[in-house]
């Protein structure tokens, strides 16, 4: 739980990046990032505390175009970390940007791309381990699958969770992406009757965070 955070952006436009490398989307002269951007205006975007508890990592691609007057617009994203707190986060990040008015790109409706990539600095985390054969028999689920991060679809269902002390699940957290609300609930629920420990030996600073997709049969 004590590692540190590390929120970084990369850039594929016309223009660099501030202290990260980048590459030209479209022909036409770089400039740097810092000459785009009003002083101070555009800072990295703030790990959720959500996240950071749940030590949750990810990157976010997005898309965005400039206005005429400097400010962003049409954010969007294109793919998604799979955790929707850091997409977000991401969002807010880039609006909150104000680049020099007037630039070539905006009269263009040039459309930018953008990644911002949330990790963790050291070394993995010793998560909590499934045990064998604690979930019960399911008719709808086959087993929970650990550090699973795709999105949730017809196959399963993404979660974040906490495990406490007698290796429950609590403190839930899923990632619907569209499935079903009582098929989402129905997963949270199989998550819980589960048990986690910690695997013998297993490397890493121990934590109470988990994170995966319940599988469906």
């Amino acid at each position: 739980m004590n590692r540190k955070l590390l929120a970084l952006a990369a850039i594929s436009a016309v223009f660099g990046v501030i202290n990260f490398a980048s590459r030209a989307a479209q022909s036409g002269q770089q400039a740097p990032f810092q000459a785009l951007v009003s002083p101070a205006s555009c800072a990295q975007p703030q790990w959720p505390a959500e996240a950071r508890r749940y030590e949750i990592e990810g990157a976010t691609t997005i898309r965005f175009e400039i206005g005429s007057d400097g400010r962003v617009l049409h954010p969007s994203v294109t793919q998604g970390s799979g955790w929707q707190i850091l997409d977000q986060a991401a969002l807010q990040g880039i609006a909150s940007c104000v680049f020099q008015p007037d630039l070539p790109a905006a009269s263009k409706q040039t459309v930018f791309p953008l990644q911002y990539v949330w990790k963790l600095s050291g070394t993995p985390a010793a998560r909590p381990v499934l045990l064998a054969d604690s979930c019960p028999p399911s008719d709808r689920f086959a087993t929970f699958r650990a550090a699973d991060q795709r999105p949730s679809n017809a196959d399963g269902i993404l979660l974040r969770f906490l495990v406490n002390a007698d290796g429950a699940p609590t403190r839930v957290v899923a990632e619907p992406n569209g499935q079903p609300p009582a098929l989402v609930a129905q997963a949270v629920g199989y998550l819980q009757s589960c048990r986690f420990g910690y695997a013998a030996g297993q490397a890493g600073e121990r934590t109470d965070t988990g994170f995966g997709r319940v599988l469906l049969k």
